[in-house]
């Protein structure tokens, strides 16, 4: 009867407010347990299934939780055969986004797999040449990114000769935001409008102090727990800003070429989840400076990014930046 209640009251408020009502939708589902001994799934008493099992491991253990990609060939092939739609097939291309990219560090040791690991398994099945991975994947609630729900991942590999050969997943391409103007009161419009030259002013305010070496004011566009990356809380991000501007005064001072550098966000949207919280997508690129008669402009970096942002005391801030966020979720 509960089910059947709250299944009538989110039908009620879709149809006379949708969008306001999709942001207040909560799962109903229990949550995702991963297994407890997650590295005993991958085991089998058949030859074959073995060893398609346990390169499976290795993907997931040591390429996509320990980040151990220059050893990606001892278990992908040269072709690797990709279906999710935002991923080029080919060995090459998969190391180089998640080393150039999404830019994630090698974990030294390599721990185990583990039921804590936020994409925690769930479950692993294997027959002839196939092996699928079930996992855990925690996603934030669009009106609140501090609350979250669980939902299952799947990841499926075709094996040829104890390496894999071609992937499967459910990842999607990115979604534009349903428009949400129809359903704004006129003085919540003009306040959005407001809000969004803020959130406009606050990205330009970032990549003035990123391009400027200016560590207080980079803080400064970060809530007091914001976060970067790994980098969370404004004294940590002031710290990171303050390393990276030593480290390129002593490259200079031992006489390299430090050009400056300029951070270019591109094909930027904002969509609001709440009137205190939005997202902020965009393309970005890392340039070097460069002038007529001088060094040419050189790209060194480029990719899209998601910014969730929040409004503090009539100030908007960054809560969280990801310049490599997941595909099927952005």
């Amino acid at each position: 009867m509960k089910l059947k209640t709250a299944l009538l009251a989110a039908a009620l408020g879709l149809a006379a407010t949708p969008i306001a009502a999709q942001a207040q939708m909560r799962a109903l589902s229990d949550p995702v347990v991963p297994h407890p001994d997650p590295e005993s799934l991958f085991t089998s008493s058949d030859p074959l299934l073995h060893r398609n099992k346990q390169a499976a491991l290795h993907i997931q253990r040591n390429l996509l939780k320990c980040n151990e990609w220059s050893r990606a060939g001892e278990w992908l092939t040269d072709a690797y055969i990709q279906h999710n739609p935002v991923a080029a097939s080919g060995l090459e291309g998969v190391i180089y986004y998640f080393t150039q990219v999404a830019k994630r560090p090698p974990l030294d040791p390599c721990p185990a797999l583990s039921a804590e690991d936020p994409n925690g398994v769930v479950a692993v099945q294997a027959e002839g040449d196939y092996v699928t991975i079930l996992t855990r994947r925690i996603v934030p609630y669009a009106d609140d990114p501090s609350q979250s729900y669980t939902t299952t991942w799947f990841d499926t590999w075709r094996f040829v000769d104890g390496k894999a050969d071609e992937h499967w997943d459910p990842a999607t391409l990115p979604t534009a935001a349903p428009p949400q103007a129809a359903t704004l009161t006129p003085e919540a419009a003009a306040q959005q409008l407001v809000d969004r030259s803020a959130i406009e002013q606050l990205m330009w305010d970032y990549v003035r102090a990123i391009d400027t070496w200016n560590a207080d004011a980079y803080a400064g566009v970060f809530t007091e727990n914001g976060a970067f990356g790994q980098t969370k809380g404004r004294e940590a991000l002031h710290e990171m800003v303050t390393g990276m501007a030593a480290g390129r005064a002593e490259r200079a001072a031992k006489g390299e070429a430090v050009p400056p550098l300029h951070h270019v966000m591109s094909n930027q949207t904002i969509t609001f989840a709440s009137p205190t919280r939005a997202v902020v997508r965009y393309y970005w690129q890392t340039v070097s400076r460069g002038s007529p008669g001088g060094p040419r402009p050189e790209m060194l970096a480029q990719g899209w990014g998601r910014d969730d942002v929040v409004k503090q005391d009539d100030k908007w801030l960054i809560e969280n930046r990801n310049v490599a966020p997941d595909a099927e979720t952005d």
